[in-house]
């Protein structure tokens, strides 16, 4: 009943969103001028709400400073801003009456306006607390949620007193860990822009404050990987009870809550192991050169000796080897220097050599006495051979053409197996006899 009756008012709510082209569409130099006229606001003793144009315009020139921007367009930028924030209704008119001169105009945060610039606030602000205590609260509210658990029954108490509870202050308890990792992330890449700042110097001092930063980075990565990885097999522990319970007691929800704060402890557990392999790794590297420094040249004598050899041309060499052989596949023809000599030409009078070829008929001729046999009805291989060189072919180049003569005799008839006799067509040459009869 109360889900239908609110369904029409969701559904006009809706409606006048998309009719009115209401958008939040805001910048960071917005987000920041926000920020400023909210703690402008909160910082009063007369507990005023409005702000005027000249604040405005002096918490614009504080953003400038920090944007590094024109000073030219300060006036353009702050009016742009103001649109924009008006258009998003987080900043509205105050004064409510049409005023000759702007400077009379006066500004309040809307809702909107003040949640926005307190998420941020409370979202970007560092207190610099240990990891340690953070996770050790946030163990002592699972703590006390399951034993609340284990005593409450029905579902009414189940949602109202855990499920809400982990749904809110536990989530956030996990956000101000994961924006105190943000933080430490932040903090880290600067230390390894500041090293090697540190290494070009030429002071002892240096040195040591080098050892020093590398020290803090190492207790830091120690606190995020043994607090966290500790606190968080606790964390697995108690989740798992809660949802144990949950289940044994028929509620809903209890294992989508439990789920989702699980996935958000696996994501820290994650981060820290990266980070902590990481920066062990980089402090590895950089104290590996310290303890080098120290140890063989902590006044830098022998470096800045280097360098300077290095730079300065040596005064004398030593020769220890002769220089290598130059060997050249062909002789340098190129005229002595000054002297100029006629192009060569290609010789034309070369004596060209003619080779005489005879054509080779014998295949013609082995075809010719093919064809006169099989008019007599029949063809054998050891009578052409000797018909062949009867007519003066050369013994050699008969055989060399019997496998293209044996082809020849297949097409016009079939083989005679029985004729296998071995026949002597010339002085030691002596080939096995085929026959063919024709078809």
């Amino acid at each position: 009943m109360t889900e239908q009756s609110a369904q029409p008012g969701i559904n006009e709510i809706l409606q006048t969103v998309l009719d009115d082209d209401i958008s939040v569409d805001l910048r960071p130099r917005d987000v920041a001028l926000l920020v400023l006229i909210r703690h402008q606001t909160d910082s009063r003793m007369d507990l005023s709400f409005a702000i005027e144009q000249g604040e405005l315009r002096a918490l614009a020139a504080r953003v400038d400073s920090l944007d590094v921007k024109d000073p030219a367009g300060s006036e353009k930028r702050l009016t742009e801003s103001l649109n924009r924030l008006i258009r998003a209704n987080c900043l509205a008119r105050a004064d409510l009456t049409r005023l000759r001169s702007t400077e009379d105009t006066e500004y309040q945060l809307t809702s909107l306006g003040e949640n926005i610039a307190s998420w941020h606030i409370e979202h970007t602000r560092f207190t610099g607390e240990p990891l340690a205590a953070i996770l050790q609260a946030f163990n002592s509210q699972l703590l006390d949620l399951r034993d609340k658990a284990i005593e409450l029954d029905s579902e009414a108490e189940w949602r109202k007193d855990i499920l809400l509870q982990m749904q809110v202050v536990l989530k956030d308890m996990l956000i101000n860990v994961q924006r105190h990792q943000r933080e430490l992330d932040r903090q880290h890449e600067a230390l390894r822009a500041f090293i090697p700042t540190l290494l070009t110097e030429n002071n002892e001092a240096s040195i040591d404050r080098c050892e020093e930063q590398l020290g803090q980075v190492i207790r830091t990565i120690d606190d995020l990987q043994e607090v966290t990885l500790s606190a968080s097999s606790k964390a697995y522990e108690l989740l798992d009870q809660i949802e144990t319970s949950g289940e044994a007691k028929n509620i809903d929800g209890v294992i989508a809550v439990c789920q989702d704060i699980g996935r958000r402890m696996h994501s820290i557990v994650n981060w820290t192991t990266q980070r902590a392999s990481d920066w062990v790794e980089h402090h590895g590297v950089v104290h590996d050169f310290l303890r080098s420094v120290i140890r063989v040249d902590r006044q830098r004598r022998l470096t800045e000796s280097l360098k300077r050899s290095i730079a300065t041309p040596p005064g004398w060499t030593l020769a220890i080897a002769r220089e290598p052989r130059l060997i050249r596949m062909r002789e340098d023809v190129r005229p002595p220097a000054g002297q100029r000599t006629a192009p060569r030409l290609p010789r034309r009078d070369y004596i060209q050599d003619k080779e005489d070829v005879i054509e080779d008929d014998l295949p013609d001729r082995l075809k010719e006495l093919l064809e006169q046999s099989l008019a007599t009805g029949e063809v054998k291989w050891t009578a052409l051979a000797m018909a062949a060189i009867r007519n003066g072919a050369h013994p050699d180049d008969v055989l060399g053409h019997l496998p293209w003569l044996m082809t020849e005799m297949t097409k016009h008839g079939s083989i005679d197996s029985n004729e296998r006799t071995w026949m002597a067509v010339a002085d030691g040459i002596r080939i096995e006899e085929l026959r063919i009869t024709t078809r």
